[in-house]
């Protein structure tokens, strides 16, 4: 027993030195990287005004750093096209992780739900614990920043200062089964701006979010769901609701007490997919309560429901596949607007594989978009009715023809496209519609060979009437790339010409216009070590008028870049 007891202690301290607390994180005392470089461009054009500066010189230099943790970095920049010395070291930033621990400061993003907080930059702090089966997340900081109105940042939106905090718990695995409770709130700062100094109102928010997923029969079928509730203050200058007015719990008005502008709405999507070896399927549902609005969001489109359908079919080893998304939308849910439109998109494709060499795929896209109109109070007649179908076709078959010592690919593909549009409403004369029809078509054909050289070809015609004008477009471009000297220089050369002609009926009768188009670059790329590259580019372009009006002009510039990475 003794034996034992010795050999414990001996193999213990040993352990220890095998595995210590800095193994299971990604700290390193101290790393730092950068580049510094520069750049040269000259433009000159004849037969039009410059589109850029004749010259343009700017010098370049980043450094970075990361020591425990703790990344910044600092960034100069210098260019005679714009507002000369720059510099920024505005990204000082913390990010540590240790098995399941994750700590971040600075400037921080977090998805606690598609609905309440989702990815919307924080600057703060972030912490995610997962430890096991078990899910922990808390982000907090100020999400946007005090702007004043000013006469000089015309285009700039104030704002108050807003602060917003979130947190997330949960039980399983995101690629499974789990369960995941989150909160958001976020309210904008009433002191950051003076009274009377903006005509916005200041604003709060606060969101609850469960969400869910399950898989069933061995996975067989999976149902996922989450719902966010949102209680949300448009003006925190209003007055607020008395407590014996509340038909709500007093624990609840402790946390959060409603406004006379607080009004309460929610959001939510649930999916299934069935899954099996020949065929799959998904079904999903969306909706959005009018008026719903998250702070832990940029935009949002509220006022809309959604319906998803997505079969999936594959036969033969997968050589034959069938997939097709169904979307059906509409809004004005409460029925309260004017207006309700509706539309319905059909996205189907399919690939065929016959060999090795020869393979065809192709799509079909259907968009019916309609809006319906109600008699406005005090009119008889619906005016505002409008309806729009589009028809999208596309077929590409695909050769690939592998030698001893080349590789030819060769593809070719057809559409046609077609959307037609009606205004439908009453008061609307019938030649209120517009039909547009397209038929495209493309060919390619690039050849590789083993020694780094490569030749590419394609040409390209499309022919559109739409109404009163017609419009036919014909092009071909050609191209090479040669690497060599170990493949450290590649050179490229590409050269393409366009024919365009343009029908238009008029009043004083019918015009032509005919414009070809002539354009052309180089570039030279060459590594020089692993740490030092450079890059020239040429350019030309000469636009030419056949017949009718247009711009005639030939532009040419350069460019020459240098950069060293350490």
């Amino acid at each position: 027993m003794g034996l034992i007891s010795l050999a414990f202690y001996q193999v213990q301290p040993i352990h220890a030195q095998n595995r210590s607390f800095w193994d299971d994180t990604d700290l390193v005392p101290f790393s730092a990287g950068g580049s510094i470089g520069l750049s040269m461009s000259a433009y000159a054009v004849d037969g039009i005004e410059n589109r850029r500066p004749p010259g343009v010189f700017q010098s370049f230099a980043n450094f970075n750093f990361s020591s425990f943790g703790l990344n910044s970095g600092l960034n100069l920049n210098y260019s005679t096209d714009d507002s000369g010395f720059r510099q920024n070291m505005n990204n000082l930033s913390y990010n540590v992780n240790w098995r399941w621990l994750t700590v971040r400061a600075g400037d921080v993003q977090a998805r606690l739900s598609d609905y309440s907080l989702n990815s919307t930059p924080i600057r703060g702090g972030y912490i995610r614990a997962a430890p096991g089966n078990f899910l922990f997340e808390v982000i907090g900081g100020r999400s946007r920043r005090a702007v004043r109105p000013s006469l000089d940042d015309a285009f700039r939106e104030p704002s108050y200062e807003q602060w917003a905090f979130g947190g997330k718990i949960g039980f399983g695995k995101s690629g499974g089964d789990y369960f995941h409770l989150s909160t958001f709130y976020a309210q904008d700062n009433v002191a950051s701006l003076e009274d009377g100094q903006l005509e916005i109102k200041p604003k709060e928010n606060l969101s609850l979010t469960p969400d869910f997923r399950v898989g069933l029969f061995d996975g067989m079928l999976n149902l996922e769901s989450q719902v966010t509730v949102s209680v949300f203050t448009r003006d925190l200058n209003s007055s607020k609701i008395a407590r014996d007015d509340l038909e709500i719990p007093g624990f609840i008005t402790g946390i959060y007490h409603p406004f006379v502008s607080t009004r309460v709405n929610y959001a939510g999507n649930a999916r299934a997919d069935f899954r099996t070896d020949l065929f799959d399927l998904g079904l999903g549902y969306e909706r959005i309560q009018p008026g719903f609005i998250s702070l832990g969001m940029e935009n949002i489109r509220n006022d809309q429901e959604k319906i998803l359908i997505s079969p999936a079919v594959r036969f033969f080893n997968n050589r034959l596949a069938l997939q097709s998304n169904i979307t059906l939308g509409r809004d004005n849910l409460l029925g309260t607007r004017l207006q309700t439109q509706s539309n319905t998109s059909v996205a189907t494709s399919f690939r065929v594989l016959f060999s090795n060499v020869f393979s065809l795929s192709g799509a079909y896209n259907l968009l019916l978009n309609n809006v319906e109109s109600e008699p406005a109070e005090g009119q008889d007649i619906a005016v505002g009715g409008q309806s729009q179908v589009s028809h999208n076709i596309m077929i590409q078959p695909n050769f690939i023809i592998t030698g001893e010592e080349t590789t030819h690919n060769i593809s070719v593909s057809g559409g046609y496209i077609s959307m037609e549009n009606n205004l439908d409403g009453d008061l609307q004369p019938e030649s209120m519609s517009f039909l547009s029809e397209s038929y495209v078509g493309t060919v390619s054909y690039a050849i590789t060979f083993p020694v780094g050289l490569t030749l590419n070809s394609s040409a390209n015609y499309l022919t559109n009437n739409s109404g009163g004008s017609s419009i036919n477009n014909a092009g071909i471009n050609i191209g090479t790339s040669y690497a060599l000297l170990d493949r450290n220089l590649t050179l490229s050369l590409q050269i393409g010409h366009n024919r365009n002609k343009v029908e238009r009926d008029q009043m004083a009768g019918q015009t032509v216009n005919r414009l070809q188009q002539y354009s052309g670059g180089l570039n030279a790329a060459y590594r020089l070590t692993d740490k030092d590259t450079f890059n020239i580019t040429l350019r030309t372009r000469n636009n030419r008028v056949t017949d009718g009006a247009g711009n005639e002009f030939t532009e040419l510039e350069g460019s020459f870049r240098y950069q060293r990475t350490f």
